[in-house]
């Protein structure tokens, strides 16, 4: 009798989320076939050495035409032409995945796969780890949080396969619509990635700023933190979520007009009430990403345990999307 035939699944973009979801998928169910891609030779060649994927394929249309799954782990500024150049050559019943910290625009770059491919959007809050793929662990996601956003057209099969994936690297799936996703990730990333630039440039246009410089230690190194990017990428990366990031930086400002407002006035009891509640709210954030108990969103019933992956992964195939 013939043995049955391996799943593949593909993951384009081998840094630190790619190897590292490489690694999880292998430490917990080594009967995948692991196939990758990355644009970057030293970075597929990389994963390939720390057995992230089983084998790496330098033609991005060759590394996905046989993938069950097809996980993008690249920035959300390379998905639409990355699922333009794929979106005749995915067989049909694969399902495609990004791992993109923003989700309108991911999700509307979807549209133009075919009704036989399924695309879930997600992404993986990560607590900790390192900077770049020399740091990627089988471990990096466990524990994390991994939000998962579909859209009223999704398979319920391909949300639970996603569900299912994301729990078998030891994250934890929660449910939002990208709209959801997209305003929250705005306060906790976007707008600390403008605030951290504008303080440096606050700095470093300033006529002390030889001054402030020799002064300045790991305070200031942690509110001034920017990624590895170029300017253009991070220009790109603020457009994307710009109405959401608008919003809260007004909030930011009126904030800050009452810590100005207590600090002029020389008020103390209010200096006092506002670090208590800022001390307050960290202290719950830091409790219960040690303990991992989030105020977990509601699940629907779509997404009761049903065994799809082990499913959908030995034969059975999706319903085509309506």
């Amino acid at each position: 009798m013939p043995s049955q035939k391996q799943s593949q699944i593909t993951i384009i973009g081998l840094g630190l989320v790619g190897a590292s979801l490489g690694l999880a998928i292998k430490k917990n169910n080594p009967d995948f076939l692991i196939v990758g891609h990355d644009k970057q030779r030293e970075a597929s060649k990389r994963a390939r050495e720390a057995g992230a994927v089983d084998k790496d394929h330098w033609n991005l249309i060759a590394a996905c035409e046989n993938a069950d799954m097809v996980v993008l782990a690249i920035p959300a500024g390379e998905i639409p032409p990355t699922l333009e150049a794929l979106k005749q050559d995915l067989k049909p019943g694969c399902l495609t995945l990004d791992t993109a910290s923003i989700k309108r625009p991911v999700l509307e770059a979807a549209r133009i796969l075919p009704e036989t491919v399924h695309f879930v959007g997600t992404n993986p809050i990560l607590l900790a780890g390192g900077a770049d793929a020399s740091d990627a662990s089988a471990d990096l996601f466990k524990g994390c949080p991994w939000a998962i956003c579909a859209t009223s057209t999704t398979s319920a099969d391909a949300i639970q396969v996603t569900a299912d994936m994301v729990k078998m690297v030891g994250a934890q799936p929660f449910f939002l619509d990208a709209d959801e996703h997209d305003g929250l990730m705005a306060a906790v990333d976007g707008m600390p990635l403008v605030v951290a630039a504008a303080m440096m440039n606050l700095t470093a246009q300033s006529p002390a700023w030889r001054e402030l410089w020799r002064v300045a230690g790991s305070r200031y190194e942690i509110a001034t933190h920017l990624p590895d990017l170029s300017a253009g990428e991070l220009a790109a990366v603020s457009l994307s979520n710009a109405d959401n990031i608008v919003h809260w930086i007004d909030a930011l400002t009126t904030e800050l007009r009452g810590w100005r407002d207590a600090l002029t006035e020389k008020d103390e009891d209010a200096l006092v009430e506002r670090f208590d509640t800022a001390l307050t709210g960290l202290g719950q954030w830091f409790k219960m990403r040690q303990s991992g108990d989030w105020d977990a969103l509601e699940r629907p019933s779509l997404m009761e345990e049903t065994g799809i992956l082990r499913r959908i992964f030995l034969g059975a195939s999706f319903r085509s999307r309506t």
